[in-house]
């Protein structure tokens, strides 16, 4: 039997701490969006737990990513997004290019054994996966694998799509307060009312870092719905979901969550990330970034962005009201539903590995 976690995982700095070690250096983090650093010279600064990385493309468009931090006395080469030939310490001036090897320490001097090759920043592993940038600060760590659950992304034609609008919101709740309550749906019917989730199923599948879920309508309209309806995303025929457009503006979606930060809302023609950044263990900033194909006219556009701002919102007023609980030192003791919450359960089994703990459930 799954159950829920204990209270004071969500609100205990010590156990945050713990969390920012095991989880946050040591998984595949999501810090951005791909046209964050499309560009030759476009560089992109974000924080991993604590850790200040910075991703960068450099002149051959190689995307590479380092620790944010001068080799000199540390301080932070740049801060959010820009283009830049070269990165330069605004401290003392130390000047690093793209690749991370250190091109002038000017002043420095002739320190004895001072070894300019070996001076340049220190390098992250970095990636991309459905439109994110994800970097992971363990050396040891193994290539980024979403697993046989990514094939289902490819209808949706992510590649094709532009951002348009980006959100950013400060969450007072515990990054996996907002976590679970994306990888599940149990809540709708009830936080949401002004969706249509009479009619509809919600299946979810789990698999290694990914918990994949959609809408599944039980009295199909056109070739999107019968594939939505009759098919998973490892089947053949899932590759018509994205064909029709929902006559609702957030209608027929899949809802995708990668551990430990990112998630992924897909419909015909449109998308719009999710990504958390822990800022202490009741507080997360929340960045939506939404995605559209060129073709989507702005009626539509505007429609599914104030649809998904309004979903948004309720969210995060359910998470910040639950986060309070926990603050106050209260624990549910709950028994997790297994036909509504199997994502939320497959994420605590993640967790638990990643801190060494006992299964729970």
């Amino acid at each position: 039997m799954a159950t829920t976690l204990p209270g004071s995982w969500y609100a205990d700095p010590a156990h945050h701490r713990r969390e920012l070690d095991r989880v946050f250096r040591r998984c595949w983090v999501g810090v951005g969006l791909d046209t964050d650093v499309a560009e030759p010279g476009s560089y992109l600064a974000a924080t991993v737990g604590p850790v200040p990385v910075v991703v960068v493309r450099d002149a051959e468009r190689t995307l590479r990513a380092f620790l944010n931090v001068c080799r000199h006395r540390g301080a932070p080469l740049v801060e959010g997004t820009g283009t830049a030939r070269a990165l330069a310490c605004p401290y003392h001036g130390w000047v690093y290019r793209l690749d991370g090897s250190l091109a002038r320490a000017a002043g420095v001097g002739n320190p004895e054994e001072f070894d300019p090759s070996c001076s340049g920043l220190l390098p992250v592993a970095v990636t991309t996966f459905a439109r994110s940038v994800l970097v992971n600060l363990d050396p040891a760590a193994a290539p980024f694998d979403p697993g046989p659950l990514a094939a289902g992304l490819a209808p949706y034609r992510l590649e094709h799509l532009e951002v348009d609008r980006r959100d950013r919101y400060v969450c007072r709740a515990n990054w996996k307060v907002l976590l679970e309550n994306y990888s599940e749906n149990y809540h709708t019917p009830f936080v949401h009312t002004q969706l249509p989730a009479a009619g509809y199923e919600y299946p979810m599948e789990c698999d290694g870092p990914v918990v994949f879920a959609w809408d599944r309508p039980l009295a199909p309209r056109d070739r999107s719905e019968e594939a939505l309806a009759r098919f998973r995303p490892r089947d053949a025929g899932w590759a018509g979901v994205a064909d029709c457009p929902a006559p609702e503006p957030f209608n027929n979606g899949a809802y995708v969550t990668v551990w430990p930060n990112t998630m992924l809302s897909m419909f015909h023609g449109f998308a719009a990330t999710f990504r958390l950044t822990p800022t202490a263990a009741d507080t997360t900033i929340v960045e939506r970034d939404y995605l559209w194909d060129p073709g989507v006219p702005e009626e539509r556009r505007a429609a599914q962005y104030e649809a998904t701002r309004d979903v948004v919102a309720q969210d995060l007023r359910i998470c910040e009201a639950l986060q309070r609980t926990y603050d106050a030192g209260c624990s549910a003791h709950g028994v997790l539903s297994t036909l509504h919450e199997r994502g939320v359960a497959h994420l605590h089994g993640l967790l638990r590995a990643a801190l060494g703990e006992p299964d729970g459930g």
